[in-house]
């Protein structure tokens, strides 16, 4: 893309809207923005900016992205709309993709936005090329709805009177066959592969007997025997009398993209796995200098990941909180080995140098661009919900959740491991201070959790 992209965003905060231009440019560095938080100025840059692309803030104090989305609709329908929200509800998520948001992208994930731009932009332009396809079709003016709705390759029609397809030139020829051709319902269905032929079938009788539209995306074995994957689309249609005689749709061979989304997934995983490579050498790092914690760091990262599965996080908030706890205490290479194996109780100077790394743990990783909030995590796992902790003195939902279940790893395998000034305490005494501390030190939910995997699920440190 060498124009220049013109980008409208809905927010009320600056730094959000920032944000989302920093994340924007490093995937199109030739586009400008423009910043609106009213409904006045939305449509006022309506007009006169001419947006390509849309991003809004889900919630804003005098305006709201659902408002936003409508009337881009109304105004502009074929402008990529993105949504972006702090919510991980997944209601909020079909409520807005149902109202016709091209994407929703979540704060946490950020980085996310990238690819939901540039597959919007993208989406834009085959949308274009298809409808101008779609008005060669002899079709009805529902079907040439459809299919523009979707701007996709072709529509299909049936009768249920009949019991058979209409398929438009382009939906027989994503099927290998010559155009004009029209199957039974029974042999449309039968195209779809096996695994897939149970969803569609539930999809069509929902559709038929209750009118219930379906969106999916499947695969069918095409009559040369091509393996691909279609979204089809089909909704009701019912006579004056409210009965249903007919059921219209559309279809698009959405392979290349499956296959480009595999590509893009590939990437991640080994982006994924060159940060993990670098965090554990990080790790590896400050336990060569202090020999008493070799594998505290890989123990508190194994009991915070069952910790958090036990809780249910999902796999990409367990795969970041693991990362962060495997180097939670890389602040120490700040301080003198001698101090850190020191065999003997510590002066009050000697705390406080132990006391700063996480301050040092937080200026080196500040600057590390990460898909998670690790360098915040590391930094805040010695908090304490009654604010006793360090070096901020956050108190209750000030603390991040992973960076409460980091806290109570750690006291966990610290107090049932040996130190340089005393032996371990053992596993019992670690679970009772955790115990009674509970509500006061550690997130009770978290408590609950470890307590569950060590006296329930027979957890031990390996």
């Amino acid at each position: 893309m060498n124009d220049t992209i013109r980008i409208l965003i809905v927010e009320d905060l600056p730094t959000d809207a920032e944000l989302c231009e920093r994340e924007v440019r490093q995937a199109l560095p030739r586009s400008v923005f423009l910043r609106v938080e009213t409904g006045e100025e939305f449509l006022a840059a309506m007009e006169s900016f001419a947006p390509d692309l849309i991003l809004s803030d889900y919630s804003l104090p005098r305006f709201d992205g659902m408002t936003a989305l409508a009337l881009a609709r109304q105004h502009a329908p074929e402008t990529p709309f993105i949504i972006l929200t702090g919510s991980t509800n997944e209601e909020t998520a079909v409520a807005c993709m149902k109202a016709g948001a091209w994407d929703y992208v979540i704060k946490e994930h950020i980085r996310r936005l990238r690819q939901a731009v540039i597959a919007a932009l993208e989406q834009k332009r085959i949308r274009r090329e298809r409808l101008a396809a779609t008005e060669a079709l002899h079709e009805s003016a529902n079907l040439l709805r459809i299919a523009g709705r979707m701007a996709r390759l072709g529509g299909w029609i049936v009768n249920l009177s009949e019991n058979r397809v209409i398929w438009s030139e382009e939906v027989a020829t994503i099927h290998d066959m010559p155009p004009g051709y029209s199957p039974r319902l029974e042999e449309g269905i039968n195209y779809y592969s096996e695994e897939w032929r149970e969803k569609i079938e539930k999809a069509y009788g929902a559709c038929t007997r209750e009118g219930a539209p379906y969106d999916e995306e499947m695969e069918i074995i095409t009559a040369r025997g091509r393996r691909i994957w279609v979204r089809t689309i089909g909704e009701a249609i019912r006579d004056e009398a409210g009965t249903i005689i007919m059921l219209q749709g559309a279809l698009q061979d959405i392979t290349d993209r499956k296959l480009a989304e595999g590509a893009l997934q590939d990437s991640f995983d080994k982006l994924r796995k060159t940060i993990g490579a670098a965090i554990r050498t990080l790790a590896a790092t400050v336990e060569m200098r202090d020999p008493y914690t070799a594998g505290h760091q890989q123990r508190v990262a194994g009991l915070a990941r069952r910790i958090a599965r036990e809780m249910s996080l999902d796999n990409d908030r367990i795969l970041g909180l693991g990362l962060a706890a495997v180097i939670h205490d890389i602040g120490k290479i700040s301080v003198p080995a001698e101090i850190l194996s020191k065999p003997t109780k510590l002066t009050n100077i000697e705390f406080s140098l132990i006391k700063n790394h996480t301050q040092a743990a937080y200026d080196i990783l500040k600057d590390m661009e990460f898909p998670w909030p690790i360098a915040e995590i590391v930094y805040q796992h010695h908090e304490r919900l009654d604010g006793a902790g360090y070096p901020r003195g956050l108190k209750g939902e000030e603390i991040s959740l992973e960076a409460k279940i980091i806290a109570v790893s750690d006291v966990v395998e610290a107090m049932s491991s040996h130190r340089p000034y005393r032996p371990g305490l053992g596993i019992d005494v670690a679970l009772g201070e955790i115990k009674k501390n509970r509500g006061v030190f550690y997130d009770p939910a978290v408590v609950d959790a470890c307590l569950r995997l060590f006296l329930e699920r027979g957890f031990t440190f390996s």
